[in-house]
């Protein structure tokens, strides 16, 4: 059997890409899921937001990822042929609260790095986006948001790390983990894989991966969003990505 230098479990948008960076390096790199494809658990189902943190506490481990990723995702999606679009986004007020909290979230965006935020007026923001509703009292526009083709970029992350020499180990869910001399055995059903190092980047199914290795840590949590998915006739509609 072969000793795999890392594994990574979960081959969503996270550990898809850490297979990918890994594969340009001399290691024996596995990559494993549960599904029958790359990217089918929560990397699936998010907004396709490009986003730029600007709203991030900072400071914050979010808010350094963000700001270091966004530069590598401008280069990485047009190399890739990632469909995408630098829309700009515009986060609206309706009422006097959230009125009065726009200067705060543009000194947060400021000290994020992300310094071309725009206070807007109602006027502007009709001028911008006539189809909105009536009543926006104000709002800031961020012009590097930005919205990505979400189910591409673990295929296109998966395929160049296979192509760098990555093993890609599909319906593999890992059912049991045993240490054995200096590596880990990830046994799935009636199949097991040998590593030395272990990722986990298994999504919504973290916590059940580390109570593997005997961690004891929170139990995952998972929300459940809505989405209304319109017709292509209704892209006419909006210009940008309107946040609440």
């Amino acid at each position: 059997m072969t000793t795999f230098d890392v594994a990574v479990i979960g081959a969503g948008a996270v550990g898809c890409a850490i297979a990918r960076e890994l594969s340009r390096y001399d290691l024996g790199i596995a990559l494993l899921d549960a599904n029958p494809d790359v990217g089918m658990g929560i990397s699936k189902a998010n907004s396709a937001i490009w986003h730029t943190g600007f709203d991030a506490k900072p400071g914050s481990l979010e808010a350094q990822l963000m700001r270091r990723s966004y530069p590598l995702m401008e280069k990485f999606m047009p190399a890739a042929n990632i469909a995408h679009e630098q829309l700009g986004a515009m986060l609206i007020a309706w009422n006097q609260e959230q009125l009065e909290a726009l200067p705060a979230l543009s000194e947060r965006a400021v000290e994020n790095g992300v310094g071309d935020v725009v206070t807007l007026t109602p006027e502007e923001i009709y001028r911008l986006e006539p189809n909105l509703k009536f009543g926006a009292l104000g709002g800031l526009l961020v012009p590097g948001e930005g919205i990505l083709c979400t189910f591409s970029i673990p295929i296109a992350c998966a395929t160049q790390a296979v192509l760098n020499g990555a093993e890609l180990f599909l319906n593999h869910a890992v059912r049991s983990v045993r240490r054995e001399s200096d590596a880990w055995l990830l046994v799935g059903e009636g199949n097991a894989v040998t590593a030395r190092f272990v990722i986990n980047s298994a999504g919504l199914h973290v916590d059940e991966v580390d109570a593997l290795f005997g961690h004891a840590v929170d139990k995952v949590r998972p929300r459940r969003g809505q989405l209304i998915v319109y017709d292509k006739f209704a892209r006419g509609l909006i210009d940008h990505i309107l946040l609440p």
